[in-house]
């Protein structure tokens, strides 16, 4: 609605009329009368309110017991000096009740003033703050600056608050705020204004039995168990991340005492761990259900939490200045409040699906707020109808992480559903790696992540779904290789390495997949290869590009030798992979000869023999046995769209598994990977 502001400023003058649409607003431009329709409703009342705030907030209404109907209302002020409100056919709706007889009434004025009081005075006399009439002898539900209540000794009338019937209704309600005595308000020294009410019987003060600001927070338990306490919100009680409500029901009504429970229950797991929440009103310590010690480091403290698995939360109590102390809590906690100026750490024992939940949400806003795309969260329901409640018809694939289904949304949309079982440790791990690596990534040659479901002990990860399966479904298969003739073959070898080229250096992470093969390229309606499964990926900042690890994971057959043998990873990693992939999609080895030889005949007379030589030729380049010889992944891409000359390949390094101690490196000599066996070819 276009609001126009009166002319006259602040002032109805006589025969004014202000209708629905226009206002007036006080000099100092604090206060703003108008009309306005509350909340939901579509009943039109004649308001002050706040100029200006946001939300809006409403101090008086003229007709809170007769609202009207539609926008035809009109404001108009009489010689009598009454101010009236009108509909659209000139039924009075209220007016000011104003007029008093004997008294010299001369131009009389409406004005609202700096201290929103509205009052019709003479308008060719100075007030000296006497009026013919005024709001502030009618208050409503607000009392602001300037108001009085109680009992006006001269006219009897008695000024009290009203509470209105609902938010969409200003009518009277239920609850009224009424004094019979004076009013003083004290600033204490810590800070808070305390009410103190002068008792004209007993000719004492007494202190009235609230503090402003209000602070109900500080009542004990207020929130029952694992619920947190918060002046900032509405409703003040809500459950710690990682809770849900004990009983719905009661706290509709504003009841929090029964509490929170656990989202997802302890089982005393390796996985099992803590998640830290921030400026917090530490829990109590009643009935020795928390134990202090002196001698603790943070990390100490967390580590006894951890071995112990009845204890339920610990933190740094800062009771010293050494950065030592630690308290652990045992059991449930109760009188948990969000406590800026305190800053405290809280660190809660949540099971592990409920700390991968915590780490998909907490990435879900970093990454909004650094413009990055959201990742829907699906309801379990949404992808229970969408997989058939997990049937077995619907059943694509499985690995160690658990099942994999396909599934169509409500609006027909296909999907891939990645269910991690809850047995496996090693999957949550896993797939928590993934979603943290993908939902950063967005590329037409990297899989689709669709969004996330983390409810219950159900933890699963949603895809676009691919109707060509993968790689390996075809080139593996004597029956369905021949399906794929070489241009196919060619442009997904050229997909898979832009796909690359995005990871290793467009996107805004470096990214080392660590388990390129061809079962982790999916093919869509197309035949586009997009590369999947990011769940060993590990992610580089800045100029890092390798890294060490302990614990060497991928395929037997596409880790290079560095990473094999030393757990030395590095972009040089996927590009060996990448060229044992090329070599698995561009040909067979059928006898020992020549280059052209090792042509898969399933392509039948679809390839181009320089595509394939320079294929083969790039292939080897990428799987030289010293990790610096190999070629960039741009010098790769760069390659394969060209036609220049290529630098001749050193020696290759392959690896097979074997005695279970040691790797043994093949060079010069038949492999067999995925059944397909590579030799040293002539670099030619």
């Amino acid at each position: 609605m276009v609001v126009r502001t009166c002319s006259s400023v602040d002032t109805i003058a006589l025969y004014q009329n202000i209708t629905d649409g226009e206002t007036i607003v006080s000099d100092s431009e604090t206060y703003e009368l108008g009309f306005f329709s509350p909340g939901t409703s579509k009943n039109r009342y004649l308001e002050i309110w706040f100029y200006k705030t946001s939300p809006q907030k409403v101090v008086w209404v003229a007709n809170r017991e007769t609202p009207l109907t539609n926008t035809l209302g009109i404001v108009k002020l009489d010689m009598h000096g009454i101010l009236s409100l009108v509909d659209g056919g000139g039924t009075l709706i209220w007016s000011s009740n104003s007029s008093t007889y004997g008294t010299y009434i001369v131009n009389p004025v409406a004005q609202l003033l700096d201290t929103g009081n509205l009052v019709i005075k003479n308008g060719n006399f100075v007030s000296n703050g006497i009026f013919i009439w005024q709001s502030f002898d009618y208050p409503g539900d607000t009392l602001i600056s300037g108001m009085k209540m109680g009992k006006n000794l001269i006219t009897g009338r008695e000024m009290y608050l009203t509470s209105w019937r609902s938010a969409d209704d200003p009518s009277q309600g239920e609850y009224t705020v009424s004094t019979g005595f004076l009013l003083m308000l004290i600033a204490t020294p810590s800070g808070k204004i305390e009410t103190q009410h002068l008792n004209l019987r007993t000719r004492r003060w007494e202190q009235v039995h609230f503090t402003l600001p209000l602070d109900n927070c500080d009542k004990y338990e207020l929130c029952g168990s694992y619920g947190s306490c918060s002046i900032e919100t509405s409703p003040i009680c809500g459950c710690l991340k990682g809770f849900e409500l004990t009983n719905l029901k009661e706290w509709s009504l504003d009841k929090w005492n029964s509490g929170c429970r656990r989202s997802r229950d302890l089982n005393c797991g390796p996985g099992e761990g803590f998640f830290r929440y921030s400026s917090m009103k530490l829990p109590d310590t009643h009935d020795r259900s928390a134990v202090f010690n002196g001698n603790m480091t943070l990390q100490e403290c967390e580590i006894a939490c951890k071995n112990n698995c009845l204890c339920t939360a610990y933190a740094d109590p800062n009771i010293t200045r050494r950065g030592v102390g630690c308290l652990h809590w045992f059991g449930d906690l109760i009188d948990v409040r969000v406590y800026q100026q305190n800053r405290q750490d809280l660190f809660v024992r949540l099971a592990a699906s409920e700390l991968l939940f915590k780490v998909l949400i907490e990435d879900h806003y970093s990454s909004s707020k650094e413009g990055n795309i959201e990742v829907p969260l699906f309801s379990l329901s949404t992808i229970s109808r969408a997989t058939n409640n997990f049937s077995i018809d619907n059943k694509l694939g499985e690995g160690g992480f658990g099942l994999v289904y396909k599934g169509v949304l409500e609006e027909g949309q296909e999907i891939a559903v990645k269910r991690l079982s809850k047995s496996s440790r090693q999957g949550l791990d896993e797939f928590k790696n993934e979603v943290i690596c993908i939902a950063k990534l967005q590329h037409r040659n990297l899989v689709k992540l669709l969004g996330y479901c983390v409810q219950g002990d159900e933890t699963m990860l949603i895809y676009e779904y691919m109707p060509n399966k993968s790689l390996d479904w075809f080139i593996f298969d004597d029956s369905r290789k021949s399906l794929l003739d070489w241009p196919q073959r060619f442009h997904i070898i050229h997909g898979i390495a832009r796909g690359l080229l995005y990871l290793h250096q467009d996107s805004r992470l470096r990214v080392v997949h660590r388990d390129l093969k061809a079962g982790n390229i999916l093919l869509d309606h197309d035949m586009n290869p997009k590369i999947s499964d990011f769940s060993l990926a590990r992610m580089f900042k800045g100029h890092e590009s390798e890294a060490n690890t302990k614990k060497v994971v991928g395929t037997l057959g596409y880790i290079s030798l560095e990473y094999a043998a030393n757990g030395l990873f590095s972009v040089k990693s996927d590009i060996f992979s990448f060229g044992i992939l090329v070599l698995e999609t561009a040909w067979r080895l059928y006898k020992d000869g020549k280059s052209l030889d090792l042509i898969d005949t399933s392509v039948g007379k679809s390839w181009s023999c320089s595509e394939v030589l320079r294929s083969i030729h790039i292939a080897l380049l990428c799987v030289q046995q010293r990790a610096e010889d190999r070629p960039n992944i741009r010098s790769v891409v760069h390659m394969l769209g060209s036609e220049g000359s290529l630098p001749s390949p050193k020696e290759p390094g392959f690896f097979i598994q074997g005695n279970k101690s040691s790797f043994a490196l093949i060079i010069s000599s038949p492999l067999s990977v995925n059944g397909v066996t590579l030799s040293q070819i002539d670099g030619g």
